[in-house]
């Protein structure tokens, strides 16, 4: 069952938490499921917020949760928790939540981690990449998740390519 932003920590325990925005599962799944499963497995609380998914199976292999709420709620909340990761896809085709992204890495208090391809113009360029290198339990819990969504067969690699944005890493169009 998806979780809510406004439940209480019922243990009262604080812990690390990385909030997850993604377009697709298999997207999310492919280009940062390894990483998402190490970061659980590290003992941070990881939620994931997909746009097209039916199914949170996929995500409880990895260690995360489905996260429901509107979007704009769910980047709000990020900028309190330890660390946002966001899909370039995601970011390239909504101008609200890149907005949102945008003011989260200008407060500077929360990491912001980006995968993919699609790079929004109002990011000045692509920071340099950060290659995660799965541990062995992160390979066989994304393989067998990818499965769950009946994905493609691909092999598993052993990295990760991820993009760590700061805010030397914006820089809006009109700027020189």
């Amino acid at each position: 069952m998806p979780l809510a932003l406004d439940e209480p920590d019922p243990v009262g325990i604080h812990r690390y938490q990385l909030i997850v925005l993604a377009s697709g599962m298999v997207d999310v799944l492919r280009s940062a499921g390894g990483w998402i499963c190490d970061r659980a497995r590290a003992g941070w609380d990881v939620n994931v917020v997909v746009a097209e998914h039916h199914d949170a199976r996929p995500l409880s292999i990895l260690g995360a949760s489905a996260l429901d709420g509107e979007w704009s709620d769910v980047v709000n909340a990020a900028s309190h928790v330890g660390g946002l990761a966001v899909s370039a896809r995601l970011l390239a085709a909504d101008e609200r939540i890149r907005a949102d992204v945008l003011k989260v890495l200008k407060r500077g208090l929360t990491q912001v981690t980006v995968w993919g391809d699609d790079w929004p113009a109002e990011f000045g360029r692509k920071v340099d990449p950060v290659q995660h290198t799965l541990s062995a339990a992160a390979r066989a819990f994304k393989a067998h998740a990818l499965g769950a969504v009946a994905a493609p067969k691909d092999p598993v690699t052993d990295t990760e390519t991820l993009f760590d944005l700061g805010t030397e890493s914006f820089r809006p169009l009109y700027s020189v």
